[in-house]
């Protein structure tokens, strides 16, 4: 979504091994027998006795006995071993060796696996050259009938802000009679670990109150749900007639600067094939965003299905997906600060509010110190008024612009605004909302009336990268796969996912590689120009040409210039006498285009099917890589000409690629980009 309002070393090296060598002699290992260093070795065990228990069958934790040649002459085993209970206990001594020297030590490491319910004895056995050969250790162990399989489970690489995949844990139960079932909880790391609802219908083996005897259950359900990036680690704790079972669980998010993005129809899923009042959301990009109440991490409402849009600037979300969560107004001139935020077909309206921002492992949690940023104090954020409007005689009503003052409006429950620009107000540097009259888009409220107002910076909707904790706040790159292999058909796909990357040459996973191109924009965050049938196209005498994950199509030129162009007929979709928007003809349409470093334009082929051809064949895909529609739909006495039209480059043109959006006033290549820019 887009308008021209919003613009948008050696010598350590060797020291180290010298030290290392220096290290291994010092400590010693086995010795053999024979030894004729005077003296007597001397035995001294960190334990005489070690308890434990396990569930039949299952080898508990190892635990270790410490043996200390406090002699002064070279320990020499003969050997080590379990002497009694051998078949539910063993042992290993892998540094113990043949022997150790005086003043050293080993360890010797044993486990219990009961092969009965129970309680069993044993003995370790340490048989060397020292008085009191052998020295023992007293083994106990406890066999119990119930046991969890496995006795941990680990979540790797979950983003923040996302569910991780449930699995499952067994309870087995080799006992004789039936096991009461009292409890199944989560006990530690709650809420980031949770138990999900049955599935539907409920399987006939999940653990319920009890299990028989010589039987097992599942505990379905164990899921991961980080909020933030780290890792954590939590317990699943089942108490029973056997006492307590535990299940360790951990853990890890992604890559703290990256979030997954899907294409699928949004919220309100597939509404069928194109009519002229209805149409499925095709091509949006969607992710998960959390608000807080600035200052808190509990007071937060994670929000599913807010649009990805590098086309506008600013967080806005509807008021009723943010729950219980309360956050504070700005208070400008005695009103309260409201926008009427204009898109190129639509606006929204309602507050500016203080709000902290999570998206994956990043947080904008406030200002940058420059904008008088203080701990905690959050960020300005639009919350849109559910069924609310702007008053009468605000541009954005006199425009005719669609009011999207619903989700099911909007498709989506709010639009992540993150393009080139730290502020929703943005245009060569400069920012025109600061000075009242001049975009109209705020306007603050008080004694019952609306009045325009101009708005310092710090209290404008903002881009939240520009505003995030770490060092990411130069960009974003988006990465959406390929949708198709050739020469397998072009037909788009049921969904994608991608992954949304913020920081621009700040990670490893984010290094713009030297074969891009890139792209320093225009005063209005676009390309310099792009050029079709010898027309260049700029900001000045057209729309403008950019980048736009919030548009669903390319929306390029009209049907007669491209007609004309081409040389072949192309036509609009039309449901009855409705144009729906869309392209009805094949065609590939090759562009220029350039930035304002560049003395000569790159061409690009942007491919467009026939609309209409796609719905058809494939009536429950959402995501298409040649989905086009005209920028410029005539109307009687007002034909579309160069400066009608836009060459609007929206989501398909990024399927298969990754693409960096620089924010404006950073820097690439040692150049300074005071506008922004892209790079592929």
């Amino acid at each position: 979504m887009s308008s021209k309002t919003f613009s948008l070393a050696t010598l350590s090296g060797l020291f180290a091994a010298m030290v290392g060598l220096i290290v291994l002699v010092g400590c010693g290992g086995g010795s053999s027998g024979g030894s004729t260093t005077t003296g007597s070795p001397a035995v001294t065990l960190s334990a005489a006795s070690l308890t434990f228990s396990s569930a039949v069958g299952v080898a508990s934790a190892p635990q270790s006995v410490t043996v200390t040649n406090s002699g002064t002459a070279t320990l020499d085993f003969s050997s080590i071993q379990v002497t009694a209970g051998a078949s539910n206990f063993s042992a290993s001594s892998p540094t113990c060796g043949t022997g150790i020297a005086a003043g050293t030590a080993c360890s010797i490491s044993v486990t219990f696996t009961p092969t009965a319910a129970g309680t069993v004895s044993g003995t370790l056995s340490i048989t060397d050259n020292a008085s009191g050969s052998p020295q023992t250790v007293s083994l106990s162990g406890a066999g119990t009938s119930v046991s969890v399989s496995p006795n941990s489970l680990t979540f790797s690489d979950v983003a923040a802000g996302t569910t991780s995949a449930a699995l499952s844990v067994t309870l087995n139960n080799v006992g004789a009679t039936a096991l009461t079932i009292t409890s199944i909880t989560i006990t530690a790391g709650s809420p980031i670990f949770f138990l999900a609802t049955l599935p539907t219908p409920t399987p006939s083996n999940y653990c319920g109150t009890s299990v028989a005897a010589n039987s097992s259950c599942v505990i379905y359900g164990v899921t991961f749900a980080p909020t933030t990036g780290g890792t954590f680690d939590g317990t699943l704790t089942i108490v029973d007639g056997a006492g307590t079972q535990t299940v360790a669980l951990t853990g890890s998010t992604t890559a703290l600067n990256t979030v997954p993005i899907s294409i699928n129809f949004g919220p309100y899923g597939n509404e069928g094939l194109p009519t002229a009042t209805t149409s499925s959301y095709y091509d949006a990009i969607f992710t998960t965003v959390t608000v807080c109440e600035p200052g808190s991490t509990t007071n937060c409402a994670a929000i599913p299905d807010v649009l990805v849009d590098t086309g506008s600037e600013g967080l806005r979300v509807y008021a009723s997906q943010l729950g219980s969560v309360t956050l504070p107004s700005i208070s400008l001139s005695g009103g309260t600060l409201y926008e009427c935020a204009e898109f190129a077909e639509s606006y929204t309206w309602g507050p500016v509010q203080m709000a902290t921002v999570q998206i994956g492992g990043e947080t904008a949690s406030q200002l940058p110190s420059a904008y008088g940023g203080t701990a905690n104090s959050g960020i300005p954020i639009q919350v849109i008024t559910d069924n609310g409007a702007a008053p009468s005689g605000a541009p954005c009503v006199t425009a005719g612009l669609f009011n999207t003052n619903t989700p099911s409006a909007l498709g989506a429950n709010g639009l992540l605004g993150i393009g080139v620009s730290p502020q929703d107000c943005w245009i060569g540097g400069t920012n025109p909302c600061e000075s009242s009259g001049s975009d109209d888009l705020y306007l603050t409220y008080s004694g019952g009336a609306y009045s325009y107002a101009s708005v310092p910076l710090a209290q404008q909707a903002w881009n939240p990268v520009a505003a995030f904790s770490s060092s990411d706040t130069n960009g974003v790159v988006v990465t959406l796969p390929p949708l198709y292999t050739p020469p397998s058909p072009d037909v788009g796909a049921a969904t994608a996912t991608g992954t949304l990357t913020f920081g621009i040459n700040t990670a490893n996973n984010n290094q713009i590689p030297g074969t891009a191109n890139v792209y320093q924009l225009d005063e209005y965050g676009y390309f310099e120009s792009s050029t079709f049938g010898g027309v260049t196209y700029n900001s000045n005498n057209s729309y403008g040409s950019f980048l736009d994950t919030g548009s669903s199509a390319y929306f390029v030129s009209d049907d007669v210039t491209l007609s004309s162009v081409l040389d072949t007929s192309v036509s609009d979709c039309l449901v009855g006498s409705t144009d729906i928007g869309y392209f009805c003809s094949t065609l590939t349409i090759p562009l220029g285009l350039q930035g304002t470093n560049m003395s000569q334009p790159i061409t690009v082929d942007l491919p467009i099917a026939n609309a209409f051809t796609l719905f058809d064949a494939n009536p429950t895909f959402a995501a298409f890589d040649n989905l086009g529609g005209p920028s410029c739909i005539p109307a009687t006495n007002a034909p579309c000409n160069a400066a009608t039209d836009s060459w609007d480059l929206g989501l398909p043109f990024l399927f298969g690629k990754t693409i960096y959006f620089g924010m404006a006033g950073t820097t690439v290549g040692g150049v300074t980009s005071t506008d922004g820019y892209y790079a592929f």
